[in-house]
């Protein structure tokens, strides 16, 4: 493991410096201990619980699948909810069985919301208006930035399965790399035995990296990424990290007695703007122009 100290910092400023915007440019993420009040983080926590009560096994709703056994991938298999009038949909750790008589249960065994962050209106405010947040983005990626993605990524006690080493880029079908930024905040403790952030500090330098389908989740191909050269980034309930779109970062299972939740978001910069899936393939590639991303038309389900 690396052993040069993390980027974090004791609270996100009102305002961030030049020196710290650069410290991100250089190393391709910075961390701060204390950005929600504990109450910020409490309501947030419980709303995880909140939106399960609310939308699983509910036939009105929600249409649950069942159909994840058949996933080869590990993080494939846990049964999904899907609204039925918007994006917003969870999925189940693969390992878990969800049942409609433990419903506080199961909200502890969530793997990945998706969608949420106009569910309910602690996430909008996180996500769309918070000052100290809304000032580090605008200094990232300029002050027209705009949302891009929405997940909460919860990591069960005992059972949470890896997240490997990828690039959010290899994902994202955007027109260019230089203009996303994701935030990543810890609603429990975040340490390396429940699972933590672990990022290659510059490692955005190089570009897209190969990915490919393994039997856990898309991931950079073993030769591109050197696990020595990571740093854990362990951060307390209200901590946030925020990295850059291109920064190779992993989060290893959680085997320890203590549940992982996390709240994540992902901005782009004005420049940068959605486009077809077809002409972001042709930029995340080699060298030769093959696509080096993570490609859905790969991933294999058991016949």
């Amino acid at each position: 493991m690396n052993t040069r100290a993390p980027n974090i910092y004791p609270t996100l400023p009102e305002q961030p410096d030049a020196a710290m915007i650069a410290r991100y440019r250089e190393d391709g993420y910075l961390a701060f201990l204390n950005v929600l009040t504990p109450e910020e983080v409490r309501e947030a926590s419980d709303g995880i619980n909140q939106l399960v009560r609310k939308y699983a096994f509910n036939e009105e709703l929600t249409e649950h699948v069942r159909t994840g056994y058949r996933q080869k991938m590990q993080n494939g298999r846990g049964m999904l909810f899907k609204s039925r009038t918007s994006d917003f949909h969870f999925q189940v750790e693969g390992d878990y069985e969800a049942r409609p008589d433990r419903l506080d249960e199961l909200a502890d065994n969530i793997r990945k919301f998706q969608s949420y962050d106009r569910e309910l209106p602690i996430y909008d405010y996180i996500a769309h208006q918070h000052p100290r947040l809304r000032a580090l983005l605008g200094a990232v990626l300029g002050e027209d930035y705009a949302p891009y993605s929405s997940m909460a990524l919860c990591k069960p006690a005992g059972i949470g399965a890896a997240k490997p080493w990828h690039q959010d880029l290899a994902y994202f079908a955007v027109n260019r790399f230089d203009g996303v930024a994701g935030v990543w905040i810890a609603l429990d403790p975040a340490k390396v035995e429940n699972g933590c952030m672990h990022v290659i500090p510059g490692g955005h330098h190089r570009g897209p990296r190969s990915h490919y389908w393994s039997k856990v989740d898309c991931e950079i191909t073993t030769e591109e990424v050197s696990p020595a050269d990571a740093v854990p980034i362990e951060l307390p309930p209200g901590g946030l990290m925020i990295f850059d779109g291109l920064l190779p970062h992993e989060t290893p299972p959680n085997k320890s007695t203590l549940r992982r939740r996390a709240l994540q978001f992902h901005y782009r910069s004005a420049a940068t703007q959605v486009v077809p899936r077809p002409e972001y393939m042709k930029k995340f590639t080699r060298a030769d122009g093959i696509f080096i991303g993570c490609d859905y038309s790969k991933l294999e389900t058991v016949d």
